[in-house]
């Protein structure tokens, strides 16, 4: 298989992949206000339906770049046409709010944690779709690997950096699997049904905005994925104006980015 061959393969698997996985979401939201979980009337419901809507919008942005043929080979990592200035603490709200349905349906408490002041504001320079998909894609990995207890989902500081950190009471990576986990279709030595491409997704997207990317974990304890915006004096957090210009098909792993 050419490079060009196994990149449009992971393209489409991974659009797939996170289609499937928004769709799955939904599904769950659907069926708990069919419930009457969140309210009877539309101002008890209004929250839930922004964030489904939320959802609906960067799905039909997912589908539209990889439909465009100038944007396909950037579906994964960072669109620059997509490059924007945000607050990043906004953008963790939306995945907190988009995955605390799914949380509760699987008996699982999600808790979102953020600081009362942040050294340099929230603000980031990135593609917001991607990085959006970064922080779901660990925050899924969390969800399907926590049979019970909690996960967390935080925004702090270390020094001047900008920090995510999500953290859950799940099974743990083996020693064994830690060097592989981000590479594309890799589903380790404990059987899975995802399809072994959002963590790669995450490494990507991370890579392309210039994140450090890490992971701790103790089988049996639980696992920590860091995601580091570095801070530049005088500048923002995020990308600048150094970008890739050719699309990369990168087997990335911790530290080689």
């Amino acid at each position: 298989m050419s490079q060009r061959e196994l990149r449009n393969k992971i393209n489409i698997s991974a659009l797939v992949h996170d289609v499937s996985n928004a769709v799955v979401s939904e599904s769950i939201v659907l069926k708990q206000m069919i419930d009457g979980e969140y309210g009877s009337n539309l101002q008890e419901i209004k929250t839930i339906l922004i964030s489904l809507w939320q959802t609906n919008n960067r799905v039909i942005q997912l589908i539209e770049m990889y439909q465009n043929h100038q944007s396909r080979d950037r579906v994964i990592g960072l669109n620059p046409s997509l490059i924007n200035e945000f607050d990043f603490g906004d953008l963790l709200n939306n995945v907190y709010q988009e995955y605390m349905p799914k949380a509760i349906n699987r008996g699982l408490r999600l808790h979102y944690k953020t600081c009362t002041k942040y050294v340099h504001g929230t603000r980031v320079r990135g593609d917001a779709i991607h990085l959006y998909r970064m922080c779901s894609n660990l925050l899924q990995n969390a969800l399907s690997y926590t049979e019970t207890g909690d996960i967390f989902l935080r925004l702090l500081n270390q020094g001047d950096d900008l920090v995510v950190l999500i953290e859950d009471t799940g099974i743990g990576i083996e020693p064994e699997d830690l060097a592989n986990i981000f590479l594309p279709f890799y589903r380790g030595a404990i059987s899975s049904p995802g399809s072994g491409l959002g963590l790669y997704i995450a490494m990507m997207v991370a890579s392309d905005h210039g994140l450090k990317l890490s992971v701790d974990s103790v089988v049996g304890k639980g696992t920590i994925f860091t995601i580091k915006f570095p801070y530049e004096v005088n500048n923002y957090y995020g990308v600048d104006a150094t970008i890739p210009k050719k699309p990369r098909l990168t087997h990335a792993l911790p530290g080689r980015h």
